[in-house]
């Protein structure tokens, strides 16, 4: 019984696609949108054919309804083997894709529509041009007038359902909702958006109807579409451009989000069109966005502010420089549209009030910060208890990672991902070695050499850095963890500020010993880089009579003047004895006596 009601059942699905022609049954099916949009797939299972017929041979209904059912089954199997499912699936039963990345835009909503017009108007300019070309190949282009002919009817009753169809024929909405997850858009069905897809498909598919007959009556003329479109896709889309240039370039991990961060917005806001279809004005509506977004106020203390003209630069900077890469290549011939945009009309200067200007530790602000418990003693070893006063001693990251930070000016990534080989003690000229490493990447790629100045070696650094090598550990400081818990040369510097101790430092120890002093309802002006300041303000002091060049040299700076491609290198020979004695004058920081691990 069963098999019966199912075989009746396969019977009537089948038989909604025969017809009769010349008295004789034939199977007549189109073949769904979804495939035609994959032309590889479409020309192996379908012969590019939109239409998919099966004569079945018999004028007798008996024995049409034994021959339907297999030619039926070969149309299922051949869909599916297409596109790995049976049959269209209605509009309420597609799940739109859970990781919808950006919202439609009108460029999308045009590009669809003209997609829809091409897979129409296409396939038959170019068996027009065959016909005309060839009279062998007249047969096909009569074969597909017949086509369009024969479903016109009930292809126009299609395009005008508003909704999802029953099964049969697709309609715009059934079309609207494969797009929309495939392609990860946000358009839940029944939202604006949804219902401009369908539109755009709707339009998209009357156009090439519209085309089509023109051309059919003699009214227009077959263009060689299919050759310019081979062209034009060939140009770089921008995302295809941005993966081009992160792949080629060896760059750190915040370049690398930064950019595709900076794709993300770009695409939620014009798409992802082709590089020559950019435009100076999809910058400038990029920026002008940009400007009306606030950022910060994400964690305790950072100030919600509008979007800085230094912000904007930066943004549209990244995707301009994508595109001069793309154009570097020769994967690119036109203008860079990223180029010459005027932030400064979009984005006010930030205010001074709510956003004061980074700026170096003072003397006296570093004496009251080493009065903090880790530096005299805390209550305990545990994150909670370290920044209350008591007797217990720190005595590894937390103390000596702002001690050497003072006394060598080295950003926050050069020490956390300094490794026991790049300090060197045994020397006549003690240094540390900054360089590229497999913890982390140095500014530019540039390496230099760090004096280790007396100061530094009388507060008992060497008996740590040899406690540490006698520990087994790689890093000079190995409690520091390092970002996402794993060694890679991608990590850098405001990755390395997110660790524990950094953050501790600056959320903390600033707020805990500085509180009173700095402005309120504002971004910290001092935050750890601010020793990087003070290294360097103490350098320059006028008792050590050091030249620029030297300075720069140990900072990391470019030299001034000529003297840099006549100079090049300074030499750890001439900096360390130049700047051993250099301390900053009037600092007291708590010596450790006996170097325990706390």
């Amino acid at each position: 019984m069963r098999q019966s009601k199912a075989r009746e059942e396969e019977l009537a699905a089948a038989v909604r696609y025969v017809r009769k022609r010349n008295d004789v049954f034939q199977y007549e099916r189109r073949v769904p949108e979804r495939v035609k949009r994959d032309a590889g797939q479409f020309a192996m299972h379908f012969g590019s054919k939109p239409l998919f017929r099966r004569s079945l041979r018999t004028t007798s209904l008996a024995e049409m309804h034994a021959a339907c059912i297999p030619v039926h089954l070969e149309f299922e199997q051949k869909v599916a083997a297409a596109t790995g499912q049976v049959s269209v699936a209605p509009v309420t039963a597609i799940t739109i894709a859970p990781g919808a990345s950006r919202n439609v835009t009108q460029t999308d909503l045009d590009e669809l529509a003209d997609l829809y017009r091409r897979l129409v108007i296409e396939p038959l300019e170019r068996a027009h041009i065959h016909a005309d070309a060839n009279p062998a190949c007249a047969e096909e282009y009569e074969r597909l007038i017949y086509d369009l002919e024969l479903d016109a009817e009930d292809d126009a009753k299609a395009l005008h359902i508003r909704g999802p169809g029953d099964g049969q024929r697709e309609t715009p909405a059934d079309n609207a909702a494969w797009v929309i997850a495939n392609r990860g858009w946000n358009a839940p069905i029944g939202s604006r958006e949804f219902g401009a897809v369908v539109g755009a498909i709707r339009a998209g598919t009357l156009q090439g109807r519209n085309e089509a007959q023109a051309l059919i009556l003699g009214e227009t003329a077959p263009r060689l579409g299919n050759t310019v479109s081979s062209e034009t896709q060939s140009v770089q889309t921008l995302r295809e451009a941005v993966e081009a240039y992160l792949k080629q370039r060896d760059l750190p991990a915040r370049t690398v989000t930064e950019v595709q961060s900076s794709l993300r917005l770009f695409e939620g806001l014009i798409g992802n069109k082709r590089l020559d279809d950019l435009t100076r004005a999809d910058f400038q509506t990029y920026a002008e966005h940009l400007a009306s977004q606030t950022i910060g106020g994400k964690t305790a203390g950072s100030v919600t502010r509008p979007a800085s003209p230094a912000t904007l630069r930066k943004r549209i900077g990244l995707l301009r420089a994508v595109i001069n890469h793309a154009i570097d290549t020769d994967k690119f011939t036109g203008k860079n549209p990223a180029s010459g945009i005027k932030v400064d009309r979009y984005a006010a200067p930030p205010n001074k009030a709510m956003m004061p200007e980074k700026r170096r530790f003072t003397t006296h602000e570093m004496n009251l910060i080493f009065k903090h418990p880790w530096f005299t003693g805390c209550k305990s070893a545990t994150p909670s208890q370290s920044h209350q006063s008591g007797t217990h001693r720190l005595m590894g990251s937390e103390y000596w990672v702002p001690v050497v930070a003072a006394y060598t000016g080295c950003r926050a990534s050069e020490l956390g991902g300094m490794m026991l080989t790049e300090v060197v003690l045994d020397s006549e000229t003690p240094h540390f070695v900054i360089r590229d490493n497999k913890w982390r990447r140095t500014k530019k790629g540039e390496a230099r050499k760090v004096p280790l100045l007396d100061a530094l070696v009388e507060l008992g650094f060497p008996a740590y850095v040899d406690r540490i090598r006698k520990s087994g550990a790689e890093r000079l400081f190995p409690d520091w963890a390092p970002p996402n818990g794993k060694n890679t040369d991608r990590n850098d510097d405001k990755q390395w500020s997110n660790g524990r101790v950094i953050r501790s430092f600056n959320r903390t120890v600033i707020r805990q010993m500085l509180g009173d002093s700095l402005p309120s309802n504002a971004r910290q002006e001092v935050t750890f880089h601010g020793f990087r300041g003070a290294f360097k303000a103490m350098l320059n002091h006028k008792d050590y009579g050091l030249h620029p060049n030297y300075i720069n040299e140990v900072a990391g700076h470019e030299k001034d003047g000529m003297d840099t491609a006549y100079i090049g290198e300074i030499g750890i020979e001439d900096t360390y004895p130049a700047m051993r004695a250099c301390r900053h004058n009037g600092l007291v920081i708590p010596k450790l006596e006996n170097q325990k691990f706390g």
